[in-house]
């Protein structure tokens, strides 16, 4: 285990995954559809590799689990959850939104 690697908490998932995973594997652990994962990956919110002439993604373990850690929330300043209670009640206040009608095509109408 390298330095890095030493009592960061994530023992048990290095136990549970190889040291390099798949798509699939990646939206598993960080409880997220898999096209979430790809869309991370092509913009480089996750690092990945891929084969030339491929396009499947591989995912180092250590490197999604270092993105995790780089990206930790942290509680901020009690001005933080004012501004999301604010953000709250500006989404209650939002119009409800529009019903759809019902498709008459077809129908028989008398």
């Amino acid at each position: 285990m390298g330095e890095d690697q030493e009592d960061d908490g994530f023992d048990r998932i290095r136990q549970q995954y190889p040291p390099i995973i798949t798509t699939a594997q990646v939206a598993e652990l960080l409880d997220i559809n898999p096209r979430t994962v790809l869309m991370m990956a092509s913009d480089g919110r996750l690092p990945a590799s891929r084969l030339p002439g491929s396009r499947k993604f591989h995912f180092f373990l250590d490197d999604v689990l270092g993105t995790l850690r780089q990206n930790m929330v942290t509680p901020g300043p009690a001005g933080a959850v004012e501004q999301l209670e604010v953000e709250e009640e500006e989404v209650a206040e939002a119009p409800p939104a529009r019903k759809k009608r019902a498709s008459t095509r077809g129908s028989a109408r008398s």
